[in-house]
């Protein structure tokens, strides 16, 4: 297998099956609850994206990171992991200003990986 073709295919295989776990199982869940406990699952998931902050610690990979790739990779995840607890709190507090923050988050967090990829 050519190496620059495993980390595509293996995102979109990743994409995919997380696609048809949504679909089948977290779905038909939601359905029903009201948008705050919907949403909450999702943001706690992300609520762990601070790990990213390992690509920052020299040797915790293989070899040492490009500083382009860790640097916004990291502070990224941890953004991403702040940003989806204080939507969570927003949520469960009812703030007004819930659904802009989870707007936020997921933009966020979306470019984050784009970026990262």
């Amino acid at each position: 297998m050519v190496i620059g073709t495993i980390l595509p295919l293996s995102i979109v295989l990743g994409l995919l099956s997380y696609s048809l776990i949504a679909k089948w199982h977290v779905m038909p869940q939601l359905v029903g609850m009201p948008r705050a406990n919907a949403l909450t699952p999702h943001l706690l998931l992300h609520s762990f994206r601070y790990i990213g902050l390992a690509f920052l610690i020299p040797g915790v990979t293989s070899e040492i990171l490009d500083s382009r790739f860790a640097i916004p990779a990291g502070y990224g995840d941890l953004l991403a992991a702040l940003l989806a607890l204080i939507a969570i709190m927003a949520l469960r507090l009812r703030w007004a200003i819930a659904i802009p923050l989870v707007w936020v988050f997921n933009i966020e967090g979306s470019l984050d990986l784009l970026n990262a990829v």
